[in-house]
């Protein structure tokens, strides 16, 4: 079931499977929150998984930090409403998990 692409009842999700490379944030390249069939939605909440090497911050305009996750932490944002999300490492390669939805 598609929904409407504006209101709709369905759960929209998107997940990000990723090593964090980068020590900046790249403001041409965020990750959009986009559902598996195309369609992008605005989150109802965030979860972010760092699996160990180091902490990852994220920004939600892609300059300033917005929080860290540090090693081997979850952290979940209820009720926080965006379109898209940085990340960048502090200092090494970081693998992690991210979740929208």
């Amino acid at each position: 079931m598609g929904g409407t692409r504006t209101t709709s009842i369905r759960s929209y999700n998107y997940f990000l499977d990723v090593t964090v490379t980068n020590a900046a944030y790249v403001l041409a390249n965020p990750n959009e929150f986009v559902d598996p069939d195309g369609t992008p939605f605005l989150s109802a909440s965030l979860l972010f998984t760092s699996d160990g090497g180091g902490d990852i911050y994220f920004s939600f305009d892609g300059v300033n930090d917005h929080g860290r996750v540090k090693i081997n932490e979850t952290l979940q944002m209820d009720f926080r409403r965006q379109r898209r999300v940085w990340l960048r490492k502090a200092t090494v390669d970081v693998p992690c998990r991210f979740w929208a939805w």
